[in-house]
């Protein structure tokens, strides 16, 4: 049987101001805290383990797994199961254990799968769903229906009672990117509040690597000499295998990180940072509100249907104005991927916010093709000279500028001696 406590939360160190560290654990959407009363480390870690599992006794002791919860251990020796990576296999437990406790106290006269009817299962979902993201609905669908099929056997295709609930669309609401103007905002405000963290923000803007890789970035992945940060994302370790990604160091960047004497470029590029990243990753949280706040920044919004505010402008949107910013100036979104380590140019295009200017920009890239194919500068086409009308519709002041005007056409050789003197002619007649 999983135990879902153990594989939920180990619970995390801090150290206080006194070197003292404290214990925080979230279980239940609940935060405990407790201080361990020594400064040595790893005595801390051995009341850490005491700490989480008295809260997860305490946590067990309240929730009612109910009946239908002794059907997960048939699932769990099935054939299915054994090829569950071990989050996915939690996850699983943790979507049916939440199913059973429902089934007990709506329906407890249920204690089988083969006794789960459709109205049942569509009566939990439209519970389930109240306040959920369709990403969260859509997740617990998919975890209850494989636990269905294996316990049902060979009738689960015809009898699940999952099968006939429908997905719902995405309502995902991703992070949003910053604009130039609030970028400088939070440099500015990073640079009032001093110590690392303008170097911190400086990567976020200049590199678009994510939060914890700015955080442990070390100065064996910084080639000041040719001007290029490389290292493997940690979050595409395990499913890019390991792709190195080649990043070249922005002026702005190099002029922080060279200021750094050489002796002392060892370790981490923001030692302090990584330490807290590493022990009290909240403080590190923490000091990110307090800029985007000084900065003005909204950082999250209340969506219709939601019980809780949804994060938009995070850490992470310097990634996404990153590749904006990048593919906004003209930079081809393949060479973006690789900068930024994405796998597919789609999830690229995901991170790329097109601006109106931009759009203005890839239009106006598109030279003016006049008479026959032949690209002509824009304003000075074939049909201005001859309707007397320039680019923006403003009519031509006068008639010895629109015979000038076709006079230079044809010096120039966009139109030949005919069609010279037909425009000249048509010009003549209106006088």
């Amino acid at each position: 049987m999983i135990d879902e406590g153990m594989h939920r939360r180990t619970g995390s160190l801090q150290c206080e101001k006194s070197g003292v560290w404290t214990m925080r654990v979230m279980l239940g959407g609940k935060i405990y805290s407790r201080t361990t009363g020594t400064k040595d480390h790893e005595l801390a870690k051995m009341e850490l383990s005491k700490f989480v599992t008295a809260i997860e006794c305490e946590h067990k002791s309240k929730v009612e797994p109910g009946a239908l919860l002794k059907e997960w251990s048939r699932y769990e020796s099935s054939a299915e199961a054994a090829r569950l990576s071990p989050k996915l296999r939690i996850n699983r437990y943790r979507a049916w254990r939440y199913f059973s406790a429902w089934m007990t106290t709506t329906y407890p006269g249920v204690v089988s799968a083969d006794e789960v009817t459709r109205p049942m299962v569509e009566s939990y979902m439209s519970y389930f769903g109240n306040g959920r993201s369709a990403m969260t609905f859509n997740l617990c669908v998919c975890h209850l229906r494989s636990v269905f099929r294996v316990l049902l056997g060979r009738d689960a295709e015809e009898s699940n009672p999952l099968n006939f609930v429908a997905m719902k669309f995405s309502d995902s609401h991703p992070r949003r990117e910053l604009s130039a103007d609030e970028v400088r905002r939070v440099i500015a405000t990073a640079a009032d509040e001093g110590g690392e963290w303008p170097r911190l923000l400086a990567l976020g803007v200049y590199t678009g690597l994510r939060l914890g890789d700015c955080c442990r970035l070390s100065w064996e992945s910084v080639n000041l000499s040719q001007g290029v940060i490389q290292l493997v994302p940690h979050k595409t370790r395990r499913y890019a295998r390991g792709r190195c990604v080649t990043i070249p160091i922005h002026e702005q960047l190099m002029a922080m990180l060279v200021a750094t004497p050489a002796q002392s470029r060892s370790g981490f590029v923001l030692p302090g940072i990584a330490e807290e990243y590493e022990t009290a990753r909240w403080r590190i949280s923490k000091g990110l509100d307090r800029i985007f706040d000084g900065a003005g920044i909204v950082k999250s919004v209340m969506y219709e249907g939601r019980n809780r505010r949804t994060p938009s402008a995070t850490f992470h949107s310097l990634r996404h104005s990153f590749v904006s910013f990048a593919a906004n100036a003209g930079v081809p979104l393949v060479v973006v991927q690789a900068i930024v380590g994405h796998t597919s140019t789609a999830m690229t295009h995901h991170y790329y916010h097109a601006n109106e200017s931009a759009l203005r920009r890839a239009v106006n890239a598109i030279p003016a093709f006049g008479r026959d194919g032949r690209t002509v500068v824009k304003g000075k086409t074939y049909s201005d000279a001859l309707r007397g009308f320039d680019s923006c519709g403003s009519r031509m002041p006068t008639i010895s500028y629109r015979l000038s005007r076709a006079k230079r056409l044809f010096k120039s050789g966009q139109i030949s001696e005919d069609e010279y003197a037909g425009i000249r002619e048509r010009i003549l007649a209106e006088v």
